[in-house]
């Protein structure tokens, strides 16, 4: 089991792909360290929001979810860097993940804020300096910025952290649905030469961070997805006021962990059929909460890519 958690829709960014901070809830809703005593056992639990340090209670829920995951990572646009590095001081063993939505002007562009690549590059410098092991930077794959991406590759690489990607979509809380790809063949291009990179390395992790990037290329042509969703049935999401939905995408929520138990939510009848739902879905996003566990769970899809490609890229690369 993986877990979603937005714990607040509150941010201090002003994205252009992202309305959010124009449509900020009250904290006063929001859902408590206690709401989440009786979340299940999760291999893999990520913290997102809009930006989770606003939560000045964040401590406090990360005592909570370490108890019930093996792996607990929070996405961050990395502006506060002093309150970031003084909650991860105490928790060096949950996982960062940092905005880099491009180099330079064009982060600062599309997050709509001065300075905020030289803001993210500090906490990021600050975070390797505690120690934290489980270190990354993510980038939101768009028009913009596509340029950048084998550029974000080599920060990565020089700061000896990971790189995920994402590409460009709409999902309910951004309260815009205008977000798409204009130029395809451009974008595809340069995700194709940052598969290159990751099939050049010689980070075995890097090798399946190119297949699942390559499904980013088909979500952006509407290909159907390679591994069938099963989100609902084997991974949750949960918004800051405590429903509990299939995903970060489908405004379908079936239970509210405020009112009832994560165990009894997740055996009623409103759980089953919003997993009829999912598997009727013909959204096909391709993002890591909903496909990494089942790159997992079914390796010899990605292996079998992989051998296929790292290989023999120079003579058929993607072009199957």
């Amino acid at each position: 089991m993986d877990g979603i958690l937005a714990v607040t829709y509150r941010c201090n960014s002003r994205c252009i792909m992202c309305d959010t901070w124009q449509v900020q809830g009250e904290k006063t809703s929001e859902i408590r360290p206690a709401d989440l005593e009786t979340l299940p056992s999760m291999i893999r639990f990520n913290i997102t929001g809009g930006e989770p340090f606003l939560r000045n209670d964040l401590s406090d829920i990360l005592e909570v979810v370490r108890k019930k995951a093996r792996r607990v990572v929070i996405s961050t646009n990395g502006f506060l860097t002093k309150k970031i590095l003084e909650v991860m001081k105490n928790y060096p063993d949950v996982g960062i993940r940092i905005s880099f939505d491009g180099i330079g002007d064009t982060h600062d562009r599309i997050r709509g804020v001065g300075k905020a690549h030289q803001r993210a590059l500090e906490t990021l410098k600050g975070l390797k300096e505690l120690g934290i092991k489980d270190l990354g930077i993510a980038v939101t794959i768009s028009d913009q910025n596509a340029k950048d991406l084998v550029p974000l590759f080599n920060l990565a690489c020089e700061h000896g952290v990971e790189l995920a990607t994402a590409i460009l979509h709409n999902a309910y809380y951004f309260h815009k649905e205008d977000n798409e790809i204009l130029d395809k063949q451009f974008v595809e291009a340069e995700i194709m030469n940052l598969i290159r990179e990751y099939l050049e390395s010689a980070h075995p992790k890097n090798w399946f961070r190119a297949y699942f990037t390559k499904g980013i290329i088909d979500q952006m042509y509407g290909k159907p997805r390679e591994l069938k969703c099963t989100m609902a049935t084997d991974s949750f999401y949960i918004d800051p006021y405590g429903n509990i939905r299939p995903c970060n995408v489908m405004d379908m929520p079936f239970g509210n962990i405020k009112e009832e138990s994560f165990p009894e939510i997740w055996s009623s009848r409103e759980a089953e059929k919003a997993r009829r739902c999912v598997e009727s879905c013909t959204i096909n996003c391709w993002m890591i909460g909903s496909v990494g566990h089942l790159m997992r769970q079914n390796f010899w899809v990605p292996l079998f890519w992989i051998t296929r490609h790292k290989w023999s890229r120079r003579r058929r690369f993607l072009r199957e």
